[in-house]
């Protein structure tokens, strides 16, 4: 396998682990709007809005990683 194709696997299983960030992202969002829509502003629902904080990072730390991969196939 070349240097490039080893690069581009890399980069598509990045892809993958955005999405699933994604969609633990949106489940908790929802799972959190649900709480607040029901008034139940308690423990569980501030460590959902501790964990929609940590995955939004984490995704943007992921997502800045995945571009900064794509750039570098330039060089390839």
């Amino acid at each position: 396998m070349s240097k490039i194709d080893k690069e581009k696997e890399y980069i598509n299983m990045l892809k993958v682990y955005m999405g699933i960030l994604i969609a633990l992202l949106i489940s908790d969002i929802s799972g959190t709007v649900k709480l607040f829509q029901k008034e139940e502003v308690d423990t569980v629902f501030w460590f959902g809005i501790v964990s929609v904080i940590a995955l939004s990072l984490a995704f943007i730390k992921l997502a800045k990683y995945a571009h900064r991969k794509i750039d570098d196939l330039e060089d390839l």
